[in-house]
């Protein structure tokens, strides 16, 4: 049976996986304060919310480096990303345990926009993608160095879907620093957080 396959009702879901479904809450949560606020995709209500926003990074608002894991531009990147999060982090939660799944998808969406700060010239963004692809960076170094913790066909789904998101990294008003931030990071903390 595939990793990425899901079958649960909800109640089983959350039950099963709490930190995964708290962060896809949270993404929904704040998506909507934020329509009632002015729009997610308005740059003041953004800005408002804690998106990353180079200026004020750089006078010393380092928390919109790590606030903007959970907000949304457009109701397509919410949908995309929450997709991406219900599917494939679920499996990871149970393998990891909570705290070192945690350590997982925050750091490698803060990192993500670390990288973006120092090698970007993007001055506003915003999204769950580095914590997604740093999920991806850890099924990746699983499929490599252990192979006796994912099955054929979770191997086999996860090469295409890396090689997708990689691809889709580079069109237009998408982060590359993100999104190759993240996916690095988990790929390195597979090493830190899957010893043997």
């Amino acid at each position: 049976m595939s990793w990425f396959y899901r079958n649960e009702n909800w109640r089983t879901y959350l039950k099963r996986y709490p930190l995964t479904s708290l962060f896809i809450s949270l993404n929904i949560i704040v998506f909507l304060l934020m329509t009632i606020a002015g729009g997610s995709t308005n740059p003041n209500t953004l800005v408002q919310f804690g998106a990353y926003y180079k200026p004020f990074v750089l006078q010393g608002d380092l928390y919109r480096l790590f606030a903007p894991i959970f907000i949304h531009i457009g109701w397509e990147h919410l949908l995309f990303n929450c997709f991406a999060i219900l599917i494939f982090a679920p499996g990871l939660e149970v393998m990891l345990g909570k705290f070192r799944y945690l350590i997982l998808y925050l750091g490698s969406g803060l990192v993500g926009f670390i990288m973006t700060l120092f090698f970007s010239s993007a001055v506003l963004a915003a999204g769950a993608s580095g914590a997604i692809f740093g999920v991806y960076g850890m099924f990746a170094y699983l499929s490599m160095y252990r192979r006796d913790l994912m099955d054929y066909y979770s191997r086999q789904t996860i090469l295409p879907i890396l090689v997708i998101g990689v691809v889709l990294t580079f069109l237009p008003g998408i982060s590359i620093t993100g999104h190759l931030g993240g996916l690095a990071t988990g790929y390195l903390l597979g090493f830190i957080l899957m010893r043997r």
